[in-house]
């Protein structure tokens, strides 16, 4: 019983293609694996990116209403001045009367002791 172990040209070619045929198979599924977790990464950039969107169109919005309760109080305020430096006035002038009231009556009691 003898083996014979040649290897002719076919069987170099055979086990040739089986090589190339096991590598391209690696590759492809490395390939594959490569894909998957690039879109997993896209997919996770895209959250992300919504995220930063979204914050953005609050952080927008509040800015908005901020900017507007601003140009309210701009309006408010010239009337509200002129509101205060009126009411300034008012007691400016109800305190020098009665400081002229103190005054005269200083004045009446003094000549009425004389």
């Amino acid at each position: 019983m003898s083996l014979d172990f040649t290897i002719t040209t076919g069987h170099l070619i055979t086990i040739g293609s089986f090589f190339i045929g096991a590598l391209w198979g690696l590759v492809k599924i490395l390939a594959v694996q490569q894909e998957r977790r690039l879109a997993e990464k896209f997919e996770l950039f895209q959250r992300t990116m919504q995220g930063v969107s979204d914050d953005l169109r609050r952080e927008a919005d509040a800015t908005r209403v901020l900017e507007t309760s601003f140009l309210r109080f701009q309006a408010e305020l010239p009337r509200d001045y002129v509101r205060r430096d009126d009411f300034v006035r008012a007691v400016a002038t109800i305190e020098t009367r009665i400081d002229n009231f103190a005054l005269r009556m200083e004045r009446a009691l003094a000549q009425g002791k004389e």
